[in-house]
């Protein structure tokens, strides 16, 4: 009975910590995401589940028979089920969300990638708002009118200074990288732009983020933002949280 409970214990935690690496070695550059993305998918996701199963016997087995073994049975069943879970989630937010990895609220006009358009990326930094998404009789543009119509630009009674500082403290408090900020344009009073980058925790991918701040009338400012993931093709409904929690927390700012 103890060597059926550290059996499947130790199987649990092997296969828990083979696709808990995937990311880290993606980060190091040990394999391209694409390569990780499908040993998930093809190799690891069902074998840990099972494993995660096998690990809740385990522990029953040794509260029955051997408790010395229950601490290491049920350590294996947290890591197996938290490991498991990854990919069941990662699967959910896919099916839950357009096929896309860019998110603006201009789509005749989205603010440029500049600062960040000759890094490492596999998605060019130009906005593709008109070509069809993968599957679909949709454009990128309309896609994402259809599942996020409530991103759209934010309209603020400050003038553009003001937001401007309070943009900033946004992204910091959000965590994000600013690489580059200035002048939307050489024309005096064209509005400031500030262009950050986000980086997911366990990938390590990065996504680019842009706000575009220009000035209304009666001293106001419209705020525009776009965010779009270097790599990959759907960003699993991220780059839309991003837009949506930087333009409510900027709203409650200013």
């Amino acid at each position: 009975m103890r060597l059926i409970v550290i059996i499947l214990s130790v199987a649990a935690l092997v296969l828990a910590a083979a696709l808990a690496t995937l990311g880290p070695g993606t980060r190091f550059g040990l394999w391209d995401y694409a390569t990780a993305l499908g040993w998930m998918r093809n190799f690891l996701a069902l074998p840990v589940l099972v494993a995660a199963a096998g690990a809740a016997l385990a522990f029953l087995l040794a509260l029955w028979k051997a408790r010395s073994l229950a601490p290491l049975a049920l350590v294996a069943l947290i890591a197996a089920g938290a490991a498991g879970y990854a990919p069941i989630k990662m699967r959910e937010m896919a099916l839950s969300n357009p096929f896309i990895h860019d998110i603006t609220t201009d789509f005749e006009h989205p603010p440029e990638i500049v600062a960040g358009a000759n890094a490492e990326r596999k998605n060019p930094p130009e906005y593709v708002g008109d070509e069809l998404v993968r599957n679909s009789d949709k454009t990128v543009a309309e896609a994402q009118m259809e599942a996020f119509p409530d991103i759209q630009p934010l309209l603020l009674e400050a003038p553009v200074e003001k937001t401007t500082l309070a943009a900033r403290g946004v992204l910091a408090q959000m965590k994000l990288k600013t690489i580059a900020e200035g002048p939307v344009s050489d024309e005096s009073g064209s509005g400031w732009r500030i262009e950050a980058t986000a980086t997911s925790l366990w990938f390590g991918f990065t996504d680019d983020f842009i706000v575009r701040l220009t000035p209304t009338e009666n001293d106001g400012t419209r705020v525009d933002i776009r965010s779009k993931s270097r790599v990959g093709l759907s960003d699993l409904g991220a780059n839309a949280t991003r837009v949506r929690e930087f333009l409510k927390k900027l709203d409650a700012a200013v």
